[in-house]
């Protein structure tokens, strides 16, 4: 059994949202990690959906951190 997600005002996340969670984690870690292999289109396509899913991690109150580490 694995310990759930909580957000900063200790809320358990649905499935649902630990998914999203995990799925911008990852999403910022390949920019992070990848970020100067990708071709431009797959970069700047990439930012934009880290930045839309940046406004889902502060709506689920999990601190989402800035962007501009990987250059958004």
């Amino acid at each position: 059994m694995t310990t759930p997600m909580r957000n900063l005002a200790g809320d358990e996340l649905t499935e649902a949202e630990e998914e999203l969670v995990h799925t911008y984690r990852h999403l910022h870690r390949a920019l992070a990690m990848y970020g100067d292999e990708m071709a431009p289109y797959q970069r700047r396509n990439g930012l934009k959906a880290l930045a839309a899913l940046w406004q889902v991690m502060n709506g689920l109150d999990m601190d989402p951190g800035q962007l501009y580490d990987v250059g958004a």
